[in-house]
């Protein structure tokens, strides 16, 4: 089977290929083409290739990756996009075929990066002479019991005291909380403007790394909150404190399966974490509306993470060099340097 490859602009020409190898995959909506398309509108560069093995109408695998270096390339990885875009039809990674496509590739290509990667969906190759397995983070995950209270119980002493405590002080202080949720696509402007304004007066604000109105990662999110928003799959959680919103979550869900992509909280606020208030909360609701099985955080494991799973799994790279000769030279070059 020969690789075929196109512009990242004809993408759009593909998209029916491209969910049926999700759907095949595992159905994430992280690869959905309702996440892709707004990804690839807003931060492609236009130097993007899509890569198509086998039939173009039924392709055994399809990608799309970028250059990265001279003659190196990777799949195409924004950072708002959890997992690389690489998708095949069977779970295990054809190594023969991905060096098929490094010959293939322009300005004589000598390695492709397969990034982020989930070991439910891939299986992770073993290092090898002209492979590298790598470790990108550990991300936790929650498999709920049909009963919150069930899941609750296994929860530490620690926790389930910090949370009592924690509603006792907003009684206390005759704070009022609410949980509001936003799921339609003409509610995500006001999302993305509330969330922006939450996330500017906090520290990524201070390093200009916060979601802001009007800057791409606002744009992108949404449309593609307002895309998914057509099929009842988006989610933001809001959660207010009185009259203010303190609290907010980006979110998908599918098949019973929350996947939380961004969060945002206020700063100021001392005492209560109103954060993972909002999400005990939620929950709670969800599991008694038979809504929920799962969340997926699809971040770097942190120790709060912890308290609330013992469940976590490693994301993972995976580099592929053109022949053992490269390969080898890499590794001494990145010994010296």
């Amino acid at each position: 089977m020969m690789w075929k490859l196109y512009p990242a602009s004809e993408f759009p020409n593909f998209q029916d290929q491209w969910q049926s190898l999700n759907k095949d995959r595992g159905n994430s909506p992280l690869l959905d083409v309702k996440f892709i398309l707004p990804l690839m509108d807003k931060f492609s560069s236009g130097s993007e290739k899509i890569v198509l093995l086998g039939d173009p109408e039924k392709p055994e695998i399809m990608a799309v990756i970028a250059p990265t270096a001279k003659g190196v390339w990777a799949s195409f990885q924004p950072s708002n996009a959890p997992l690389g875009l690489w998708l095949s039809r069977k779970k295990a990674l054809d190594i023969p075929a991905v060096k098929s496509l490094i010959k293939q590739l322009p300005g004589m290509a000598i390695a492709l990066g397969i990034t982020q990667q989930d070991p439910l969906f891939m299986t992770r190759p073993d290092t090898e002479k002209s492979v590298a397995s790598l470790d990108y983070i550990t991300t936790a995950h929650i498999d709920f019991p049909e009963k919150f209270d069930d899941y609750w119980a296994l929860r530490s002493k620690n926790l389930r005291h910090n949370m009592k405590r924690q509603r006792n002080f907003l009684t206390k202080n005759h704070i009022e909380t609410r949980l509001e949720i936003y799921s339609r696509g003409e509610q995500m402007k006001q999302a993305m403007m509330d969330y922006g304004k939450i996330e500017s007066s906090g520290w990524k604000g201070q390093i200009e790394s916060a979601v802001t109105q009007g800057d791409r990662q606002s744009q992108f999110y949404e449309q593609m909150l307002s895309a998914f928003s057509n099929s009842g799959e988006s989610l933001v959680l809001r959660y207010y404190y009185n009259e203010n919103l303190v609290a907010t979550d980006l979110c998908l869900l599918r098949d019973k399966i929350l996947y939380i992509l961004k969060t945002t909280y206020d700063e100021t606020i001392k005492g209560t974490s109103p954060a993972h208030i909002m999400r005990f909360e939620y929950y709670q609701t969800a599991l008694a509306s038979k809504l929920l099985k799962r969340v997926e955080f699809y971040g770097p494991l942190k120790d709060w993470h912890k308290k609330w799973t013992n469940e976590a799994r490693v994301i993972f790279h995976s580099n592929i060099y053109r022949n053992n000769f490269i390969a080898l030279a890499h590794k001494i070059t990145k010994l010296i340097g």
